[in-house]
């Protein structure tokens, strides 16, 4: 009988090995980290692709930090005041300059529109007004053309600030306007409470005596409002009024109200009630009914009106019936009074609009007129737009015909001409309004100004405090990126709410943020700080040998290379130092499995678990194998 022993092979399998596995949700209680991308290797859409150790070239780019793909978008250091000049000229009358601008200068809220013209009555200025608004502090500054409820249109100045209480005082200087009845000039001090976006009272009291309440309220579906006012000037009158709406089911609504005045000793009433019914989507119908009264007269009014929605097509009819009745100087009597007014509307998106618009009144004497009007806007160009405004059928007809045409040319210039029954920029006695052509050119500029805003800084944090470079910061619509010390700083942020947040495309490969952001509030000019916090990332390294000594280390040649790696759904392979390597890992518990290794080799430890810190790696995460040795068979053969 023969020996012949069967020697066992070795198989070495030290592979470069790239894996490609298939991405996958990861599994619970187990991290699924990052891996580095093999170098030429393009991922595909399904798969992720890892590699054993980081590129070189990618070393280099986390050392120098993210490029960012987009510069950062800091807020604008200017503001813009828009301002517009016209210079025209009226056929046969005189020449006017008109001046408006809206804007801000330094935060503060800038809006004037004046008028200076030059005629037979010399150089004059008409009309004009300018506005200033404090956003932050609240107040604001009216000159020129003021309006209120107790004076009417006024010249002067008017002064409102916030004060506690939710109360807005206000301290204004009325004299008369020209064109308007002659009036002394008075002080008035008028003060308002609001709740709630809601005037709960709004009073006002001049230095003539006159003086105005108001209270206005709305809770849910009803919506009441009350005034009363008294005047000295210039006839003493009183009028007081109270209405009301009410939106009840499916947008049925009833609305009404009564209004009462006496004026130099005469005495008027009004009342009135609605009921709103919403037939269909398109369309909904009203049903009015109305009486006045003063000494010698009242009358009674009834009217329906509907309105009817169809496409870019759009109708409105009302008609009126009602009864006049009268007494004077001895006489009384009766009249019926019938009136009937439609508009409708067609567009043809931004460049047509056609609105056509018919009216029929029977005056106290019996006589009906009639009145029809077509006005139609065409946008021949992005830059030219035309106008006209004809009698409706006899469009021939020049004493009705009025017409418009704008156009806009190089340099922000406009050039805008109207024809038509227009007014001179002064009066002319004794002449009444004739058809006339009357041309403006128009100037527009943008005024850079300085801004105003908050300052928003702080800066990005790792978990010792230390602080994070070159990560993009992110505030509502605006970006900065983070300083060598970590420290953002967002300049002339306006007022409002923003969300401040970190872009996670363009944070240092070896950092991550958790997604939790901050709502900042800037309310003003004052300095805001806040700190963003992002966490480390680490890596997870260790070798898989053959401990051939039994000394529980490795040593030089126990390397096995070509094992499978495996963290929840990413995995890798050893190299041929038996070396493997996760990068770019959040601090958690990661379970380390060994997925497969070469057939020569048995597998003593399938698993191990390891806590990652964000204060540095994880090193030494090893796994031992047992060489798989054959016996040697003897066989003995008989000759």
């Amino acid at each position: 009988m023969n020996r012949h022993p069967r020697s066992a092979e070795r198989k070495a399998f030290c592979l470069a090995m790239v894996i490609v596995v298939a991405a996958a949700a990861p599994v619970a209680q187990e991290a699924a980290p990052p891996v580095a991308t093999a170098a030429g290797i393009a991922p595909a859409t399904a798969l992720r692709t890892f590699q054993l150790a980081k590129p070189a070239d990618l070393l280099i780019q986390e050392a120098a930090g993210p490029t960012p793909t987009t510069p950062p978008r800091p807020p604008t250091a200017t503001e813009s005041l828009r301002t517009m000049i016209g210079v025209g000229y009226v056929q046969g009358a005189d020449w006017g300059s008109e001046i408006m601008a809206g804007g801000a200068i330094g935060g503060t809220q800038v809006q004037l529109n004046t008028l200076i013209t030059s005629g037979r009555e010399g150089l004059r200025f008409d009309h004009g007004s300018l506005s200033l608004f404090d956003p932050d502090a609240r107040w604001r500054v009216e000159a020129g053309d003021v309006y209120s409820q107790l004076r009417g249109a006024s010249a002067g100045g008017r002064v409102s600030w916030a004060a506690p209480g939710n109360r807005r005082p206000a301290i204004a200087i009325y004299g008369p306007r020209r064109g308007t009845p002659a009036r002394a000039t008075v002080v008035s001090y008028r003060d308002q409470v609001q709740l709630r976006g809601q005037t709960l009272l709004d009073a006002e009291v001049a230095s003539d005596k006159s003086y105005l309440l108001r209270s206005r309220l709305g809770v849910s579906h009803l919506d009441l409002e009350a005034f009363y006012r008294s005047q000295r000037a210039p006839v003493a009158s009183r009028d007081a009024s109270l209405s009301g709406g009410l939106t009840l089911w499916r947008g049925l609504g009833v609305a009404g109200g009564v209004f009462g005045s006496v004026q130099a000793g005469e005495r008027s009433d009004w009342r009135m009630v609605s009921v709103r019914v919403p037939v269909a989507r398109f369309l909904d119908l009203t049903l009015e009914r109305a009486f006045a009264g003063t000494r010698d007269s009242s009358s009674t009014t009834s009217a329906v009106m509907g309105s009817l929605t169809a496409g870019n097509l759009r109708l409105f009819h009302r008609f009126q019936q009602g009864e006049y009745d009268f007494a004077r100087n001895g006489f009384a009597g009766t009249l019926e009074r019938q009136q009937t007014q439609s508009m409708s509307s067609y567009s043809r998106g931004p460049r047509l609009n056609l609105t056509l618009q018919l009216a029929t009144q029977r005056t106290e004497t019996g006589q009906v007129q009639h009145w029809e009007e077509l006005q139609t806007t065409l946008k021949l160009s992005r830059t030219t737009t035309v106008r006209a405004v004809t009698a409706v059928p006899d469009l021939r007809r020049r004493d009705r015909l009025q017409a418009y045409l704008r156009q806009d040319l190089p340099y922000r210039l406009a050039l805008q001409a109207d024809y038509g029954r227009i007014s001179a920029f002064q009066s002319i006695p004794r002449e009444l309004d004739r058809s006339r052509l009357k041309v403006m050119l128009f100037k527009t500029l943008d005024i850079a100004t300085p801004a105003r805003g908050a300052e928003v800084s702080g800066r990005v944090l790792d978990y010792a405090g230390r602080g994070v470079a070159g990560a993009r910061v992110k505030l509502g619509p605006y970006s900065v990126d983070s300083d060598r010390q970590g420290g953002y700083v967002f300049k002339h942020v306006p007022r409002g709410q923003f969300d401040l947040s970190l872009d996670q495309t363009l944070l240092p490969a070896d950092f991550a943020w958790d997604g939790k952001g901050q709502r900042v509030t800037v309310t003003g000019a004052r300095a805001l700080w806040a700190d963003l916090r992002v966490t480390p990332l680490n890596a997870i390294h260790g070798r898989v040998y053959v401990d051939r000594n039994q000394n529980s280390h490795f040593d030089a040649g126990e390397a096995v290379g070509g094992v499978v790696i495996r963290i929840g759904d990413h995995f890798t392979a050893t190299d041929g130092g038996g070396s493997y390597s996760f990068y770019n890992l959040w601090p958690a518990s990661y379970v380390i499995r060994l997925h497969s290794a070469p057939a020569e080799f048995q597998i003593a430890s399938e698993e191990r678990t390891v806590t990652l810190l964000d204060g540095a790696p994880v090193t030494g995460a090893d796994f031992r194998l047992r060489e798989t040795v054959k016996p040697i068979v003897w066989e003995s053969r008989s000759r």
